[in-house]
């Protein structure tokens, strides 16, 4: 009986013979003693043997040795190329000694006579359970190899993290470290070491966000990559700092190198970048191999902080103007509307005698007291109706965001306060802070009269504009509770 699992209960045979009548015995045989059921196909030239084996799955092969077209050496080999897990076993008449041994030699699991049918149910037994072992080793032998590839690839992953920086692909300090101690060698003067500071990186991500500034991470990766060669060591040593290490380069060519990434840089302002990405950088150059690679990397880092003091202007200039941009473009703010409040807020501070200094702040105000609404999503900003609560929770957050984006710019610190309280109200009902008269900063309460009266008498998304009599009437209603009473007259004096 046939005791090995079987799919479905199903013995698929491939019987190789040219005599039906040996065919169709050999059958009823199985059928008899198989326990199972049997389907059997009945193949005896060399095509339909081609045909069948290459379209259907058999669980063994039955083939006589000597057949018109071939012999079973013929059949051994076709199934070796075609479906070599499948087992054959020959069933044939008398063959001899010598071509049997040859046969198992060759691939057969076994070899039956036809006069001895007895022995077919347990060569079949035996070739089934041997193919199942060899199934299941190999089976075994493709996932042990699965695993073992999975396994390099993890361990490929974690030795690339050890010593890459997982955002911009470039190596991180740890690898950083140790090549400076290898490379320190007579062999490779003279050796330069460049270090980068990215310029506003904290205002770039206060005012446009993490994601904006990893962008301009990458940027700057990818930059320094191309402007190196293959064999410069280039790392993120830091959250804004890059260091690159040169062997056999000079000073001159150190320099040559910082010029081409400065152009770089400056390129990427002509492609049609909002935000372009700025570096500072500075280089030392090891000539003597007495110099430690320590001070020869304190060097370059105390040039690249005096380049940076002398570039962080214009720097910053760049993106608080790109923030301008996107600013008018997301808040639906208008250039217009900052000029108009600009030219009232300054009749105001001169009416007051406000200081240089003081009337300088207001006009930076009067431009960026709205600068956190671009934080806020867009589907508020541009809503036709009214917000609802949710919307205003988010809204009001606007005041705070703009305090820190100013606090991230050396240009903006100065008004940083005035914005965080240009939405506060003389009676105390104002926000953030719900700072209340006197407490509110002199230039806040400026700007809240001049930017509630222009609010009003231009067209907003959610409402069309007052006249002009109907604002100076809301400014006069509104006296003492939202706005600072004596500034309030002091712009209607102008107004009317």
């Amino acid at each position: 009986m046939v005791q090995i699992e079987i799919e479905n209960n199903l013995l698929r045979i491939l019987a190789v013979e040219d005599s039906p009548l040996d065919a169709n015995f050999v059958y009823e045989y199985l059928l008899q003693h198989a326990k199972c059921e049997i389907h059997m196909d009945t193949v005896c030239k060399k095509s339909e043997l081609e045909t069948a084996i290459s379209t259907k799955k058999y669980d063994i092969i039955l083939s006589d040795f000597g057949l018109p077209e071939f012999d079973g050496f013929f059949v051994l080999d076709l199934v070796k190329k075609s479906c070599p897990s499948t087992p054959v076993i020959c069933l044939s008449g008398y063959i001899g000694e010598e071509t049997a041994v040859e046969l198992l030699k060759q691939g057969a699991t076994d070899y039956v006579s036809k006069d001895k049918l007895g022995r077919l149910i347990f060569s079949i037994e035996r070739a089934l359970r041997e193919s199942k072992e060899i199934e299941n080793r190999e089976m075994r032998t493709t996932e042990l190899i699965r695993v073992n590839r999975e396994l390099a690839v993890q361990n490929a992953k974690i030795s690339y993290l050890n010593f890459h920086d997982f955002l911009t692909g470039l190596y991180n300090r740890t690898f950083f470290e140790e090549e400076k101690k290898r490379l320190d060698t007579p062999r490779q003067l003279p050796i330069s070491i460049l270090m980068g500071d990215i310029n506003g990186l904290k205002l770039i991500n206060d005012g446009f966000g993490h994601d904006k500034g990893d962008e301009v991470l990458v940027s700057v990766a990818e930059i320094l990559k191309k402007c190196c060669r293959e064999e410069d060591i280039v790392a993120r040593i830091g959250g804004d700092e890059f260091g690159i290490l040169l062997p056999q380069t000079d000073s001159q060519s150190a320099q040559i190198l910082c010029n081409r990434i400065h152009e770089a840089c400056k390129m990427e302002s002509m492609i049609g970048n909002s935000i372009y990405p700025s570096i500072s950088i500075g280089h030392a150059t090891k000539t003597i191999q007495t110099e430690t690679m320590d001070n020869l990397s304190m060097m370059a880092e105390e040039l690249m902080s005096k380049h940076k003091l002398m570039e962080s202007k214009s720097a910053h200039s760049s993106l608080i103007a790109s923030i301008k941009v996107i600013m008018f473009e997301k808040s639906q703010e208008t250039e217009t509307h900052t000029e108009r409040l600009g030219q009232l807020t300054k009749k105001i501070g001169l009416a007051l005698q406000l200081s240089v200094d003081q009337l300088y702040d207001l006009e930076l105000l009067s431009t960026l007291h709205d600068i956190g609404k671009m934080s806020i999503p867009r589907s508020i900003l541009s809503k036709c109706g009214e917000l609802n609560d949710e919307e205003w929770v988010e809204m009001r957050k606007h005041p705070e965001i703009g305090y820190r984006i100013a606090q991230a710019s050396s240009e903006l610190i100065p008004i940083a306060t005035y914005i965080l309280c240009h939405h506060e109200r003389w009676d105390g009902t104002g926000y953030p802070q719900g700072l209340s008269r006197e407490q509110i900063p002199l230039l806040s309460r400026i700007l809240a009269v001049v930017d509630s009266y222009d609010a009003m008498t231009n067209d907003r998304v959610y409402r069309k504009a007052l006249t002009k009599e109907e604002a100076i009437q809301e400014i006069r209603n509104n006296m003492g509770t939202q706005f600072d009473p004596d500034i309030a007259r002091l712009f209607l004096t102008f107004i009317e």
